[in-house]
């Protein structure tokens, strides 16, 4: 049975802009680039993949349920306070932090428009 999801995958317009972008933006470390098949692994520390897919489509990973637009994948962090300040040093368009009473979340699109949500626990 499936024990756990081991990668995602994320169109992007460009291959040579987004992995500098996830790499020095959210700590991604560079594994490979396949430029016949235009696309690039990258790892977070903990071993999950990320798969960038260039494409000329106009496509993202968002979806929208009932008017309210989500994004495909969640990070998870330990300090959510930081990673803001950290994301609006680079310019990224990142949410203010919300409070759930037990969890703190926010939201930040990539270059590409894809929509990415961060928890934090506590």
């Amino acid at each position: 049975m499936i024990r756990e999801i081991l990668y995602e995958q994320i169109p992007v317009k460009n291959i040579s802009d987004a992995v500098p972008w996830y790499t020095e933006v959210l700590g991604f470390t560079f594994i490979w680039h396949n430029e016949d098949e235009q696309l690039a692994q990258l790892n977070l520390p903990s071993g999950q993949m990320l798969f960038l897919f260039e494409t000329t489509d106009q496509t993202n990973t968002n979806f929208s349920q009932n008017g309210t637009l989500h994004g495909a994948v969640g990070f998870h962090t330990k300090n959510i306070e930081e990673l803001y300040h950290h994301l609006k040093a680079f310019e990224v368009n990142v949410t203010d932090i919300n409070n759930d009473g037990e969890n703190k979340f926010l939201n930040f699109y990539d270059p590409d428009g894809n929509l990415f949500n961060v928890q934090c626990d506590g």
